[in-house]
């Protein structure tokens, strides 16, 4: 979510500083799915192992715009997740069938900064934005031919749910030199408001490659959950490593 690159930080002055990272995403996720016209909740649960064996790729970026203490932050995120689950059916006592869903989110925050900290230690500052969220879920299932079923139950389901909101977040980003040409960056945000609650939090070390060029290397959480009145409710949590590459001008 930020630029925070390993080199010295610069004392805040009368110019403009501008940082961008490019990152991608290798995302694992825990989700919780309900579709208002699907008899039950799907739950699917990808682990560290299945996320290195089965990867679903994100991406992100973010650009950050500073001038002396205050700032200007935007951080785009795009990350899609499918996986294979078994849901019962409570319909049919329990009876098992397997489940295609997927999960396909896009984020973006514009915030505010202000820098609290800026010194040879390294940096903090305090961050504020809406965060827009788009999120679709596909459920896709098929009992086999001839399976008796209930009213109410579909002899296949294939539909997808798209629902935006807008959450009021706040939170705190850091960067601190533990090495020469070496630093711990981290950031956290909380929120909700079009969701019940959303978090994004991240670690990386960055790595000077050059005297404004850095490698980050880390691990990120992102998660929402929203219920509608209609009876959709989904509740997500991403995360995974990242890999980024941060360039300051």
């Amino acid at each position: 979510m930020f630029a925070g690159l390993a080199v010295p930080s610069q004392a805040a002055g009368d110019g403009w500083e501008f940082n961008v990272v490019p990152y991608v995403w290798a995302a694992g996720s825990t989700s919780k799915v309900q579709h208002p016209a699907f008899p039950t909740t799907v739950e699917s649960e990808t682990s560290f192992k299945d996320i290195l064996e089965n990867l679903d790729f994100g991406a992100m970026a973010a650009f950050e715009a500073r001038r002396g203490r205050w700032g200007i932050l935007l951080d785009g995120l795009f990350v899609k997740v499918s996986e294979d689950a078994e849901v019962g059916i409570p319909q049919l006592g329990g009876a098992r069938l397997p489940v295609d869903l997927s999960v396909r989110t896009f984020t973006g925050l514009a915030g505010v900064t202000y820098r609290v900290v800026d010194d040879s230690i390294g940096s903090l500052d305090l961050v504020a934005g809406p965060r827009y969220w788009s999120l679709q879920s596909t459920i896709s299932a098929a009992f086999p031919p001839g399976t008796p079923l209930p009213p109410g139950v579909p002899t296949s389901y294939d539909r997808s749910e798209t629902v935006d909101w807008v959450d009021a977040m706040a939170g705190a980003k850091a960067v601190v030199h533990i090495a020469p040409r070496v630093t711990l960056n981290a950031h956290a945000m909380f929120g909700g408001g079009g969701s019940r609650f959303s978090s994004d939090s991240l670690g990386a070390l960055g790595f000077g490659i050059g005297k404004q060029v850095s490698l980050l290397a880390g691990y990120r959480h992102l998660s929402a959950g929203i219920r509608r009145s209609n009876g959709l409710e989904v509740d997500t949590r991403m995360h995974g490593p990242i890999l980024g590459l941060g360039v300051r001008f």
